[in-house]
């Protein structure tokens, strides 16, 4: 359900763009460092949002680098150090683990079973670090997971159970802007929540699954539909840009840059792409039925 909150990089400086790198390959470097392997292999563009929102927010002391790695080693990428990163890391791992046993106890994947196998020991210390949001994760899955298994048509519910999710995630500590992060959080998780269903619902319906568009997309035709998802969309991430614009992050700071570009481009690029996708496709069928 995670990959579609990243940066438009047509739109950004070389420099921000290398700022970007830093900062997931830094996400990457925790991971590997805090959990090994198994860990890098939970690496998404979300998560590194969060870092850069965080540390945009709260200006930690950051220490930038650069270094080689297995997946790069030949020419060096710039990389990112600080404690946001490190949280990023462990919601990471969190989000991964009850990911893949959502995935086991809903489709009886074994291989989702056996990857939540492999983190499962690094949770309790996780638990025991970050006691609200590992107990928000596990809630608002569980939720979502009886919505979805009732097979709910309820869109306010259904964002509303990963948005407070991401939400909570987004609430590295309960101070002033917690209320605010929480805000955003509930609207990009709500857009990613139907963005995934976009993006799976020809899938879902090949595979019997369930997908909180399918009702929609039964009782509209193709260009009504298209148009009432972007409208869907478009509420989601107003409620994020809404507070987010309650944030003191100076929009021409490097973070920011990279913040402003995401919310306002990036995320809208990856429903242009997927968009494309899905009328190549159709025109594709159009062709066959000729």
């Amino acid at each position: 359900m995670f990959g579609y909150v990243t940066i438009y990089r047509k739109d950004l400086p070389p420099e921000a763009v290398d700022r970007y790198q830093a900062y997931y390959c830094g996400l990457c470097e925790a991971l590997g460092r805090r959990y090994g392997a198994a860990g890098r292999m939970t690496l998404s563009f979300d998560m590194t949002f969060a870092a850069i929102l965080l540390s945009a927010l709260y200006d930690p002391e950051t220490a930038f680098s650069a270094g080689r790695c297995l997946p790069h080693p030949v020419k060096k990428r710039p990389r990112a150090a600080n404690q946001y990163l490190n949280y990023a890391a462990d919601m990471s791992i969190a989000l991964a683990y009850y990911n893949f046993l959502d995935d086991w106890q809903d489709e009886r994947r074994r291989g989702s079973l056996r990857s939540a196998k492999r983190l499962e020991p690094h949770l309790p210390g996780i638990r025991q670090a970050h006691p609200v949001q590992c107990e928000a994760i596990r809630a608002r899955l569980d939720a979502l997971t009886a919505l979805e298994a009732a097979g709910s048509d309820d869109l306010d519910a259904l964002c509303g159970c990963f948005g407070a999710l991401l939400g909570a995630v987004f609430q590295y500590q309960n101070d002033m802007w917690a209320p605010v992060l929480d805000r955003v959080g509930r609207g990009l998780g709500g857009f990613i929540y139907l963005m995934d269903a976009y993006d799976d619902l020809e899938k879902d319906a090949k595979n019997g699954s369930f997908n909180a568009l399918a009702s929609l997309r039964a009782s509209l035709d193709d260009e009504a539909f298209e148009e009432r998802c972007h409208e869907l969309f478009t509420q989601q991430l107003g409620i994020c840009a809404e507070a987010f614009g309650l944030l003191p992050i100076l929009k021409d700071s490097p973070e920011g840059q990279l913040l402003y570009n995401t919310i306002y481009s990036g995320v809208w690029c990856k429903y242009t792409l997927i968009k494309a996708r899905r009328e190549d496709k159709r025109r594709e069928a159009e062709k066959r039925h000729a």
